[in-house]
């Protein structure tokens, strides 16, 4: 109802509309359904939705509703509330992993008052849900459960009531009269659940969104986000992130945990690279690694899960049976190159059957130099407003790691130029990947047009430099 389709929403500042070609079918059904949905959307509640994609339509005062705002409310909630009247998530930020996302998604809740924050096993808000890239196993970073949860049944822990949020918005609604009409796009009732689960961007996560969103209408109203930095940067950041995770906090339960993850097998940034760039040719075959990632990954996540239970049922995480040994292996090299292929990623939330104006993709730069402009994007992306941006601040790096920088500079070691170099060449295709789904398909990337030239080459510093990188031959 309050959601902008990519033709009528507003331009983002650093976008430019363009007309997707090669579109699939299934991206030409998404499309459709997501007119027909609009349309259904506007005879259905009638209260201010025009104002939401056309400001200076005419709207409806909410006292003309009468004892019928509740009712008004809660289908404006649509086709996101369960069988078990829970609200399922609308808007998620899928990633990159340590390219922001903490800070992100902190200044999303904060200043886009639509959005609103889903909550952990005690209650708590929380930032990261691990669903769909777990299967709902996951808790806590010391404690994964032993069996994956339906869907359905895990968001009756994780979600609010569509009853709850559907009489938040009754309750602004009605303050609202013909003076002053109600304006659902401006409206400051969180009513939009939101994931922030970085762990998202990665292969085989949009299949299992998609899946778990059986009707076109309900995954027609998604909206993904993606933070994405410099591919080298990132691939530091997170070894850094992750060598150093367990450091003084988590017990004896720490030392089983921190064996499972991929640095625990290399000293370094360098000697984890080293290996990895050796191994690149045998995974890019045809058959390799990076054929089917989802799948690869997804066998050694659940054969993980069957190697190593205590004794309350809980899986701690793989030790290494033998069998799973060259599972763990490639995962332990490719899993963090996997999550920094960025047009392989989206094309799989696309051939899920999502459509490429569902995503909105920044630079991390971008937002931290400006991130009131940041917000304004992502709140116009997901057809809402933002609030009080002026008092926004400078963005801050709040889960940058826990080293400081001798240690950073020692666990990443002397890294040789080759490496780096067969790194990036790897990378490479799938940056020009990246900018041909904004140019022909219509991604959207913030910062990518309506900035100067000198602003865009900063903010996109690692995209390769070509003549179509403005997409001036896009139609």
């Amino acid at each position: 109802m309050w959601e902008r389709s990519m033709e009528e929403g507003a331009p983002l500042l650093g976008e430019r509309r363009v007309k997707p070609k090669g579109t699939s079918v299934m991206r030409v059904a998404a499309l459709a359904v997501s007119a027909l949905g609009t349309a259904a959307l506007i005879a259905v509640v009638g209260v201010s939705v025009m104002s939401a994609r056309n400001p200076g339509a005419a709207r409806e005062a909410v006292s003309e509703l009468g004892a019928g705002v509740t009712e008004t409310a809660r289908r404006a909630l649509g086709p996101m509330c369960t069988e078990d009247d829970r609200l399922m998530p609308t808007v998620f930020l899928i990633g990159v992993e340590k390219c922001g996302t903490t800070s992100l998604y902190d200044d999303m809740i904060s200043h886009i008052p639509a959005l609103r924050p889903m909550h952990d096993d005690e209650g708590t808000p929380a930032k990261e849900m691990r669903y769909f890239d777990t299967g709902g196993r996951f808790v806590n970073m010391l404690k994964w459960n032993k069996d994956p949860t339906p869907f359905r049944e895990w968001l009756t822990r994780h979600a609010d009531t569509c009853a709850a949020v559907a009489s938040s918005l009754a309750n602004e609604m009605s303050a609202h009269g013909p003076d002053d009409p109600f304006d659902m796009a401006a409206s400051r009732t969180p009513r939009l659940h939101v994931d922030g689960t970085p762990a998202y961007f990665n292969a085989g996560v949009g299949a299992k969104i998609a899946d778990a969103y059986p009707r076109p209408e309900q995954r027609r109203r998604l909206r993904f986000v993606a933070a994405v930095c410099d591919p080298e940067t990132r691939l530091k950041s997170a070894f850094t992130f992750f060598k150093t995770l367990y450091n003084g906090w988590g017990g004896d339960r720490a030392g089983v945990w921190e064996r499972n993850l991929y640095t625990h097998y290399f000293a370094t940034y360098a000697d984890w690279l080293r290996q990895t760039v050796a191994a690149l040719p045998e995974a890019s075959k045809p058959g390799g690694l990076f054929d089917n990632p989802g799948a690869r990954m997804a066998e050694t996540l659940d054969g993980d899960a069957e190697d190593a239970d205590d004794a309350d049922g809980e899986s701690v995480g793989g030790l290494g049976s033998e069998e799973h040994a060259e599972r763990r292996r490639m995962k332990n090299l490719f899993n963090e190159v996997v999550k920094t292929r960025y047009e392989s990623v989206l094309r799989e939330y696309l051939d899920a059957g999502f459509s490429a104006d569902q995503f909105l993709v920044l630079p991390n730069s971008y937002y931290f130099e400006r991130p009131a402009d940041a917000l304004r994007d992502i709140a116009s992306h997901v057809g809402v407003a933002a609030s009080d941006l002026d008092v926004i601040g400078d963005a801050a790096h709040a889960n940058a790691g826990r080293v400081d920088a001798a240690t950073r500079a020692r666990l990443v070691g002397d890294v040789r130029d080759g490496d780096r170099d067969a790194l990036r060449e790897h990378l490479r295709p799938q940056l020009e990947g990246l900018r041909r789904l904004h140019c022909e398909e219509g991604l959207k990337m913030a910062a990518w047009h309506g900035v100067g030239e000198e602003e865009r080459d900063r903010y996109w510093s690692f995209m390769p430099k070509g003549a179509e990188r403005d997409c001036e031959n896009a139609s």
